[in-house]
Order: C-alpha cells, then sequence, then structure tokens
C-alpha cells in the first residue's frame, strides 16, 4: 500500500491536485483513500474531494505534522482495517511539513506501508525572486520535498517560470521539478502522476521535533453553518459565497495589507459544491462549482488561516461577516458545534439556532 504525501503552502492548489490524481488513480481501477489535514475545526477539502467512492477521513483542529500524531495513527490503521486501499492520500494543512509526517509515520511500524516521493505544491504567483523573501517554513516544505511541483502556470509568464524554477533548484537542488496546470489537466501533470507512482528516496528517517504551528505564526479560525431556509437558488449559493470571501478579505487587509494565507470557502447546495478561495489582498475570490452525490442539506464552511492578524480578531471578522451576509439574505441557519477532539464530528445543537 503506498503513501502519497501532497503538501504545500495555504492556497497552492493541492485540493484541485488530489482531485486529478484520485481521477487518474481511478482509471487504473485503484482503491484511494484519503486523509485530509485542516488547521481549523472545520473541514472544508474532505467534502470536495470525497465524492465517487473515494474513502476520505478528515483530521482536524491542529497539523498532524506535530500536534496531531495521534490522531493520524489512529487514522491510518483503521483505514487499512476497514478499507484495505491500494494507496492512501495525504493532503496536509498548509503550514504542514511533509517530511516530519512522513518520519512520524515511519515511527508507527505499519508494515503495509511504502511511500512515494514527498511532494511540494508551489504557487508561482505567491513568490518573490529571492529566497530572502520566504518565510522560514515555506523555505522548509521545499527543501524537505522530492518532487516540487510548480501549479497555476497557465496565470504565469514564461519569464516568471524560469525565475521560479531558479529559485527552487537554488533552495533544493536534488528535488526533481515538473510545471502544470491542475485545473487544465494535460501531460504535465501525468508526468507528476508518473513520478508519484515511483518510490520514494529517502530511507529510514531520523525523527524530527518542528511545530509547524508556532513556526508559520498563523492565525486559524473555521465555523460552520447549516442552512434552514427551504428554498436557495444556486446563483444565490454563488453570490453569498463570493460575499463573504471578498468581505473577510478586504477586512483582514485593513489589519495586515500583506497578509499571507488563504480564505476558503465551500457552501453544499443541493447536487452542487460551490467551493471558493481567496489568497491574497490583490485577487478577486475565485469561485468553482462542482458536482456532488445526493441532495444534502445546504451548509457554509469557512476557514480562514492568515499570518500577523491575532486569532480573537480572526473570529471576529470571520463570525460578523458570515452572518452579516447571512442576514442580509434574510437567510434562516443553524450553526455545527464544533469537535474539540481532532475528529470532523458534525452536532447540530438547538441552543445555537439563528434565525437571521
Amino acid at each position: 500500500m503506498k503513501c502519497m504525501i501532497i503538501g504545500g503552502f495555504l492556497g497552492s492548489g493541492k485540493t484541485t491536485t488530489i482531485r486529478k490524481l484520485v481521477e487518474y488513480l481511478g482509471a487504473q481501477r485503484q482503491r484511494i483513500a484519503i486523509i485530509v489535514n485542516e488547521i481549523g475545526e472545520v473541514g472544508i477539502d474532505g467534502d470536495t474531494i470525497s465524492e465517487g467512492g473515494v474513502e476520505t477521513r478528515e483530521i482536524t483542529s491542529g497539523c498532524v505534522c506535530c500536534t496531531l500524531r495521534i490522531s493520524m495513527e489512529y487514522t491510518l490503521r483503521s483505514l487499512i482495517t476497514s478499507y484495505r486501499p491500494d494507496t492512501i492520500i495525504i493532503e496536509p494543512t498548509g503550514i504542514a511539513f511533509p517530511r516530519q509526517i512522513k518520519s512520524n509515520i515511519q515511527s508507527m511500524h505499519i508494515p503495509e506501508i511504502t511511500f512515494a516521493p514527498i511532494v511540494n505544491i508551489v504557487d508561482p504567483c505567491r513568490l518573490g525572486p529571492g529566497a530572502e523573501d520566504l518565510q522560514n517554513f515555506v523555505r522548509n516544505q521545499i527543501e524537505d520535498a522530492e518532487v516540487l511541483g510548480i501549479n497555476k502556470v497557465d496565470l504565469i509568464e514564461p519569464e516568471k517560470l524560469l525565475e521560479t524554477c531558479l529559485l527552487l533548484r537554488k533552495l533544493n537542488p536534488k528535488a526533481r521539478i515538473v510545471h502544470f496546470s491542475a485545473r487544465q489537466k494535460g501531460k504535465d501533470l501525468d508526468k507528476l502522476f508518473h513520478l508519484m507512482g515511483e518510490s520514494g528516496q529517502h530511507g529510514e528517517m531520523a525523527p524530527v521535533a518542528r511545530n509547524s504551528i508556532e513556526m508559520s505564526e498563523v492565525s486559524a479560525y473555521s465555523t460552520e453553518f447549516e442552512i434552514t431556509s427551504q428554498e436557495i437558488s444556486l446563483e444565490t449559493a454563488v453570490s453569498v459565497s463570493g460575499q463573504i470571501l471578498d468581505g473577510i478579505r478586504n477586512r483582514v487587509t485593513q489589519l495586515s495589507p500583506e497578509f499571507t494565507g488563504h480564505i476558503k470557502l465551500s457552501f453544499a447546495h443541493k447536487e452542487n459544491f460551490v467551493k471558493g478561495s481567496v489568497t491574497s489582498a490583490y485577487k478577486k475570490p475565485e469561485i468553482e462549482i462542482l458536482k456532488k452525490e445526493g441532495n444534502s442539506r445546504s451548509r457554509v464552511k469557512v476557514l480562514s488561516a492568515v499570518t500577523a492578524i491575532p486569532r480573537e480578531e480572526l473570529i471576529k471578522i470571520v463570525d460578523t461577516t458570515v452572518s452579516g451576509q447571512l442576514e442580509a439574505r434574510q437567510l434562516s441557519c443553524i450553526e455545527v458545534e464544533k469537535s474539540n477532539y481532532g475528529y470532523s464530528q458534525v452536532t447540530i445543537s438547538p441552543f445555537k439556532q439563528r434565525n437571521f
């Protein structure tokens, strides 16, 4: 059973890449399981990659490379026993150290597991020309990788791609570098997947003990609401999603004009997921509509993870922005209670109903 660890800073495109990887492996009739780690209390990415018979587990409220090691071991052993996958894909939070995750898994002594090369996804739009512009934990992620995937090349000029390649080669001379657009797919993305089918180069790793949350200085907060209004159009779901992301981004920018981080949202609407994200003060929200199976209740999930803002301020920004937009559309909802145990446990409390 092969374990694929796909890291990358917040907003680099890990989830989109993994969705395409699932399609690629599924065409080979592989049995796939995915472990998604969110730093916030509410998982978002698991919703958008769990369709099509793929077994997905979410581990929340921390980082699996340091604070949630026990949760990771329990989840791995449970998946192996109950599902017996051919491939387990691990999508850690955007501040995690993938090599530390591999070291932790090796220390669990699970004989069934072999490793693919450690992959780190890079968004060239968010990299400056020099290594001095990088935060330490981003530099460590790049240095840890065996394969560096430069994503979103459809959004940059050739000169920027060359600049990014030179920077990555300077930081990690041994890694193989591929560039692609996960959204557009194509042969360059297939080259990444082919490399991931090989075996990892690193042998048994010495234990390391870096705390990714402390090193990143990222504040994170997430929240979730179930919409109880009977009729909501897809157009309304898309509009509300964009306005929530825009509102959070604008208020974060007021406090930290050069913030680094990721604000993302999912809106489950009937047979659709509205997925949106913002990765900088200068970009408008990116909105994507994905199809899903079934016709579940409408739910809105928001996760913000940004630097240079106290968590108390971030909580206030997210809560008041989400509630304000729902109130403006006269949408009634129930706040979903968060789990304190590192797993995604959805419970609805009648004492938290909000009718806006």
